[in-house]
């Protein structure tokens, strides 16, 4: 099972200037020690007056040790702001995950 993770202020490097979107393992203490798994994965916010998604994608191996991946500088508050943007209309945002599992091991044996 995995999470969005969304700071709309910012987390690390972003903090205050951008806002910072992850995937992460919801239940990171359900996977078994040693146990890893290996995602590609598309993050997107939705712009929903132009159709101009703004998107991250990456590969990660998720782990007991490293729950979440993703960008500390995902947009700037000012672009994701901006009302002909369209990644916020009446207060609201889209943010989709686009998921795939391409493997996981246990103990470093592959399942």
């Amino acid at each position: 099972n995995r999470k969005i993770q969304v700071h709309p202020k910012g987390k690390g490097r972003g903090t205050g200037s951008h806002l910072s979107l992850y995937l992460a393992l919801a239940e990171p203490s359900s996977l078994s020690q040693g146990s890893q798994i290996y995602a590609e994965f598309t993050l997107r916010i939705l712009d929903q007056i132009n159709a101009n998604n703004y998107f991250g994608k990456a590969n990660y191996w998720f782990s007991g040790s490293h729950t979440f991946c993703g960008w500390p500088r995902f947009i700037s508050i000012g672009y994701f702001s901006l009302p002909g943007a369209g990644f916020l209309v009446k207060d609201t945002c889209v943010i989709e995950a686009e998921v795939t599992v391409h493997g996981a091991t246990t103990n470093n044996i592959m399942l």
